[in-house]
């Protein structure tokens, strides 16, 4: 039993080797030497004050670009997944203008435009969920 307990203190050890837990404060969020604040519905990643990263969309994206600076991993990575958070910001912020613009087509009953601005929006949504999709991938590849 000894042999199966000390086989899992070494893997639970190499697993949070991977990463930094991280402490919520009055700042934000404390990751390592990083802090992850919110600015509405996006956040910025700041280290001693300096803004490293800002207009992050995805809280998982934050986290994780957060844990990636905190253990000095390579920026090319860390560059991939932000460079698809604002892809997916993009799209998103795409896809809601357009369903507002698509809810105004249907209270005037043009319902050409509306139609329309649906598959507009229906494509737009399906690339923000794409985007959102690969930087996950990617998170989760590290």
């Amino acid at each position: 039993m000894t042999e199966i307990s000390r086989r899992l203190d070494q893997i639970i050890k190499k697993e949070l080797s991977k990463t930094v837990i991280p402490i919520r404060m009055d700042e934000g969020i404390l990751v390592g030497d990083i802090i992850i604040q919110d600015q509405g519905n996006r956040k910025q990643i700041l280290r001693n004050g300096d803004i490293l990263f800002s207009n992050i969309y995805l809280n998982r994206v934050a986290v994780a670009i957060a844990n990636l600076l905190a253990l000095r991993k390579t920026l090319e990575k860390i560059d991939q997944i932000y460079q698809l958070d604002q892809e997916y910001g993009k799209w998103f912020t795409d896809n809601q203008h357009i369903l507002a613009q698509h809810k105004k087509a249907k209270d005037r009953m043009d319902f050409d435009r509306a139609d329309v601005l649906w598959a507009r929006y229906q494509e737009s949504r399906d690339r923000a969920l794409s985007a959102k999709i690969k930087a996950e991938r990617l998170i989760d590849q590290r």
